[in-house]
């Protein structure tokens, strides 16, 4: 065990490790929990609570793992597991988790969830619209707002008075944009994945010809570290850096940018390394993008 994971176990036995076994003739369900550390635990699942993650590691030891010190973005199904829908302080909870790890549309269905519970919380209904309003999303409607009140008819002319002319029409809401992706170091798996995420928050991905705004994405991956024993991979290690910068077509000045750094992404090997290092980048600039764009709606 490397002296990350024996960190992670220690603060877990401290919060509460439970040096027991629990009988029974449940068949053990078999779990991987990703913590922060870049490290992976596994072991037999025990208990999925608020608190975090009851897993039987082996050899007597029983570990609660606490939401904090996990990758909560890859467990989001075991936390939903620990929610009671029923109750609206257990909901908030894990809007609240969803916030923590940036995951705007689970965050959205939890704070939909809640207005079931709670219709007339105006704080709850204002937290969610300020996130974007994904496919299938079904907010209640705030009491008292079912019924439309009937138009006041307009006033007539007078004898000998032209009639006004009708006041405008207020111009629609502005729609998402087209954005066109440009990767400095050619990345295709890094294309791909963008182009998925805006696809979900329906936005047009563009050409070079055709487009509103450019995302100009500088990414560098770097192995730092990938020894070897008899040919075979023993870990790798990446650190890595991604710059983003957005600009709307036809100007030169850029309204958003900002870089993103990851160290010490380890996996068993080069492969899985790279590609871990590159996801975790991706995932913590989309979130930025995503906000400045709707910024300029």
């Amino acid at each position: 065990m490397t002296r990350s994971a024996a960190c992670v176990l220690l603060l877990a036995l401290l919060a509460g490790l439970i040096a027991a076994q629990d009988g029974g003739d449940a068949q053990p369900d078999k779990t991987t929990i990703h913590l922060k550390s870049g490290e992976d635990l596994e072991g037999n699942l025990k208990k999925v609570d608020e608190d975090g993650v009851t897993l039987d590691i082996g050899d007597g030891m029983v570990l609660l793992i606490r939401w904090p010190y996990t990758r909560g973005d890859k467990h989001i199904d075991l936390r939903k597991r620990a929610t009671n829908f029923q109750n609206l302080a257990s909901v908030l909870k894990l809007a609240d988790f969803c916030h923590e790890f940036a995951m705007d549309t689970e965050e959205a269905f939890a704070l939909a969830a809640a207005l079931k519970l709670a219709p007339t919380r105006k704080d709850l209904r204002e937290r969610l619209n300020a996130l974007p309003q994904p496919q299938g999303l079904e907010v209640p409607p705030e009491p008292g707002t079912d019924t439309q009140p009937e138009p006041e008819p307009e006033p007539k002319p007078e004898p000998g008075e032209e009639p006004k002319e009708p006041k405008p029409l207020p111009p629609p809401t502005r729609g998402t944009f087209k954005v066109y992706i440009e990767m400095v170091n050619e990345d295709a798996a890094a294309v791909t994945w963008l182009t998925e995420q805006f696809e979900q928050m329906r936005y047009k991905v563009g050409s070079k010809s055709d487009h509103e705004v450019v995302l100009k994405v500088d990414m560098t991956l770097t192995c730092t570290r990938n020894p070897k024993f008899m040919g075979a991979e023993l870990y790798a290690i990446f650190d890595g850096s991604l710059t983003y910068t957005l600009t709307k077509k036809g100007e030169s000045k850029s309204f958003a940018t900002d870089t993103v750094k990851n160290k010490e992404i380890r996996r068993d090997t080069k492969a899985e390394a790279l590609a871990a290092c590159r996801k975790d980048l991706l995932q913590d600039s989309f979130q930025a993008i995503h906000r400045e764009l709707e910024k300029q709606r």
